[in-house]
């Protein structure tokens, strides 16, 4: 009898055993179809990134337009937008955007934070003891800072330009560009 169970449960292993072999290859033909969808997703995303930010702008602004309405009733606008970011590693170029900023109107953009790596005891001590949340650190919400910049550059509606895109350091790592809407 004790035969006869364990004939079963081999038996009952080995179907399991193909089962889970079954599974790991469907497993991993779905993760290379995963793979090669997300590398065409890519390559669509140069594609449309290309017609929007390059093709159509060019053309329409070749011809002196910033919009156009289609006989499908589809509106066609060309905007100029941008993006910028503070440093996150480099804190010396982190300064000089932040310098830049304030002494572009920008300082109440700012967000303060403190922040002490490994503080003494007694400084521990006396932030516990009179009750002082801390954290020290420099930035700028990227929401607050692409408008910020954005009516700089006078790309805002009614916003003047102050600025050329040259006069902000590199370090901004600003990119402006042109994009098209269809609504």
């Amino acid at each position: 009898m004790t035969d006869f169970l364990e004939n079963v449960r081999d038996i009952q292993d080995e179907d399991s055993l193909r089962q889970v072999s079954r599974y790991a290859f469907e497993l991993s033909s779905l993760r290379k179809r995963i793979d090669l969808a997300e590398e065409k997703l890519k390559e669509l995303k140069k594609e449309e990134l290309k017609l929007s930010n390059e093709e159509i702008p060019d053309l329409l602004l070749s011809m002196g337009l910033t919009s156009i309405s289609l006989d499908t009733g589809e509106k066609i606008t060309i905007e100029e937008n941008l993006h910028v970011s503070l440093p996150k590693k480099d804190l010396a170029k982190k300064r000089i955007v932040l310098i830049w900023i304030i002494n572009n109107g920008g300082a109440d953009m700012i967000k303060k934070e403190l922040i002490i790596d490994e503080p003494e005891k007694k400084i521990i001590d006396y932030l516990k003891e009179t009750h002082i949340p801390f954290k020290q650190q420099q930035g700028i919400h990227p929401s607050t800072l692409k408008a910020f910049f954005k009516s700089k550059l006078g790309i805002t509606k009614g916003s003047l330009q102050e600025i050329e895109v040259g006069d902000v350091p590199e370090e901004a790592n600003l990119y402006v560009y042109k994009e098209t809407k269809i609504k």
